[in-house]
């Protein structure tokens, strides 16, 4: 359901945008829905190795969770191709660029982490075999932080500058600003990623294979040296998100406050 709330918002956010066309938003949901519907059961069934169903069903699940990124991806590809055209929007105005390119951004993050977080990510650990092993090490961890943050917390920033930009006049807007939030907070988590959590995953899974699941996660192991030092490698990246990406942000709305309703 996650997927299809995201291509409806995207969807939404780039017609009004005028960066793509009623009747391809139109698709793109139509086609997250039946994905939705027509596999449901069957997308959420890789999740089911610990219920005791066949393997079957979990590599039907694995391929049908997987299909769920497609339609906001071919929505985006088309938004980037009317955006590289500098098409003007249907009420016969230019977009403003500097509120656009923030929006925009944001919304190409949301497909990115989209694309790897919960496509790339996810299918690694959807295959029944990998999921017997990995289940609850830091592969999981690694695709839940990836997918969250990377799909709905860029969404949820691109809806919130969104309306910022239509509430806030132009003179009280601040594009670098949020551009500098953008890569900090991607680069921020993109780091979290690459530095500890994949790394790690991967290393736990070695670890069970080689010895057992339950010494994957015992305290012997949580507690090495190894383990502590890719944890404090994840503080690099974690900073770069705080400090770099959300104070911004943060100091952005909270100072643009009593600006709001200058451009309604």
């Amino acid at each position: 359901f996650f997927e299809v709330l995201t291509t409806i918002l995207v969807a939404w956010v780039l017609v009004m945008m005028g960066l793509t066309r009623p009747r391809m938003a139109e698709r793109a949901v139509y086609l997250s829905a039946v994905l939705f519907l027509g596999s449901g059961l069957l997308g959420i069934s890789h999740n089911f190795y610990w219920n005791a169903k066949p393997t079957g069903s979990l590599a039907l699940g694995a391929v049908f969770s997987s299909l769920q990124v497609v339609p906001l991806l071919l929505l985006t590809l088309d938004a980037w191709k009317m955006q590289r055209t500098k098409r003007r929007s249907p009420d016969g105005d230019e977009k403003n660029t500097n509120f656009l390119k923030a929006v925009w951004l944001f919304i190409l993050g949301v497909n990115f982490w989209n694309f790897l977080g919960a496509g790339v990510f996810g299918f690694i650990i959807n295959l029944p075999i990998i999921n017997y092993f990995q289940h609850a090490t830091y592969l999981t961890v690694n695709h839940a932080h990836a997918a969250l943050m990377g799909v709905y917390g860029n969404l949820s920033v691109a809806a919130m500058l969104f309306c910022c930009q239509r509430m806030i006049h132009p003179r009280y807007w601040s594009p670098k600003l949020m551009i500098v939030a953008f890569w900090a907070l991607n680069t921020g988590l993109m780091l979290m990623v690459l530095l500890d959590l994949f790394p790690v995953g991967i290393w736990q899974l070695w670890v069970v294979v080689e010895e057992s699941f339950w010494f994957a996660r015992s305290p012997s192991f949580v507690d090495s040296l190894g383990f502590h030092t890719f944890t404090w490698l994840r503080a690099i990246g974690g900073n770069i998100f705080f400090w770099g990406g959300m104070v911004p942000l943060i100091w952005f709305i909270w100072s643009r406050y009593r600006h709001v309703g200058t451009n309604v």
